[in-house]
């Protein structure tokens, strides 16, 4: 029997995003001699377009969906619980400030059952006063938990700051699949789908539309790159929790001039033939923890250009592979757009330079092993030489 039985939780809406890639690689690429997987979602019943469920089991994972009805629904962590007693679960790794909650109260119902806990700070992204008040709880919950990962170097220090002991906390960069995210892999590109033929430059972004991202400050940034090329096109590809932020957006694109040069994509799926369709990718958010698009675009060969939001500057290396900038500051963030544009070897360069640093440093099966080891040394820490079992610790 694996050494760890993992309960990998998470809740979130639609699609998913970055961490949701990273949670369902892992489960299915886990060395099963050392962990047994399983994966729960918790999924808001009025969310008819949630897509985890079908990712997951087209990936053969061992998969719950726990429907919640409600903002703190307890018949969520009652049926975690017996997830965890019937699947003899002792490691429960949470990754969003409601799953944290679920798991911390789940350890607490299973008592002398002493599972143990793990969470990932992937980000606190919501804005706002309520988003404040969610990450200052959260972060006084996890001081509670065995042990912690923070995707990134600035989202452990603002854990740190925030109080966290710093020996809870080791730093896991993010990892991408380097052979699936391969230019020669793609066969056609948005490019032709969309009928852009030889439009230069296609300047791309990736992600959720959401207030976070600062899209006003990407779309004015646009408009500036479009006085210099005004065959330029612009692709914006995701959706939002609501249209709420993009009916917003589509006004600014009428007020500024553009509205003929820019697309809202929507959700894709094939995400690296979007990739590989832009000459430039640009990502302008105030809130991140290591972002999986520049990695993404990074490993298709594209230059990119990033505000200085957490973990972003740790991917980017300033003038190598693409240039950081500071946020919500649209006339920086075009003058570097329009410097990588100006020099066209110098653009394919950072594409190559990019490339080579996710190879080196960022691959998934590394960081999946740094992850294996840390639930050893945190099973090992916890249980000792009664872990390989929640049966021998006395359930």
């Amino acid at each position: 029997m694996p050494e760890i039985r993992l309960l990998e939780l998470r809740n979130t809406y639609k699609w998913g995003g970055g961490p949701d890639k990273t949670i369902l690689l892992s489960a299915q690429r886990h060395d099963r001699g050392r962990v047994y997987p399983v994966v729960a979602y918790v999924r808001d019943v009025r969310d008819t377009e949630f897509k985890i469920t079908a990712k997951a089991k087209a990936m053969g994972l061992h998969y719950h969906e726990i429907p919640e009805r409600g903002k703190f629904d307890l018949r969520v962590p009652r049926a975690l619980r017996e997830i965890v007693l019937r699947e003899d679960i002792n490691l429960i790794h949470s990754h969003d400030y409601k799953t944290d909650l679920f798991a911390y109260l789940v350890a607490l119902w299973v008592g002398r059952h002493r599972v143990g806990l793990i969470s990932t700070a992937h980000a606190w992204v919501m804005l706002g006063r309520k988003g404040e008040l969610y990450r200052r709880l959260d972060l006084r919950l996890m001081r509670r938990f065995d042990h912690l990962i923070a995707v990134s170097s600035a989202t452990k220090e603002e854990m740190m700051q925030a109080g966290v002991p710093g020996r809870k906390i080791t730093v896991i960069h993010n990892g991408i699949d380097t052979e699936a995210w391969a230019r020669e892999k793609v066969r056609g590109t948005l490019r032709e789908e969309l009928g852009l033929g030889s439009a230069y430059p296609v300047i791309g972004y990736v992600g959720r539309i959401m207030p976070e991202k600062d899209l006003d400050s990407w779309l004015r940034a646009a408009a500036m790159v479009a006085r210099t090329y005004p065959a330029a096109r612009f692709l914006l590809v995701g959706e939002g929790k609501d249209g709420e932020t993009q009916t917003g957006l589509q006004s600014l694109i009428g007020h500024l001039g553009i509205a003929h040069q820019v697309t809202f994509v929507g959700y894709r799926t094939d995400l690296p033939s979007v990739y590989a369709a832009f000459d430039l990718f640009v990502l302008s958010s105030l809130r991140e923890g290591l972002p999986n698009s520049i990695l993404e675009a990074m490993a298709l060969g594209v230059p990119v250009v990033t505000t200085d939001v957490a973990g972003a500057k740790e991917l980017v290396v300033h003038g190598q592979t693409g240039y950081v900038v500071p946020q919500k500051d649209p006339e920086q963030l075009a003058q570097a757009m329009l410097e990588i544009l100006a020099n066209d070897e110098r653009r394919l360069n950072m594409g190559r330079a990019g490339r080579k640093r996710v190879e080196a440093e960022f691959s998934f099966d590394r960081r999946l092993r740094l992850v294996e080891d840390l639930y050893s040394q945190v099973i090992q820490a916890k249980f000792g030489a009664a872990q390989s079992s929640v049966t021998a610790i006395g359930y």
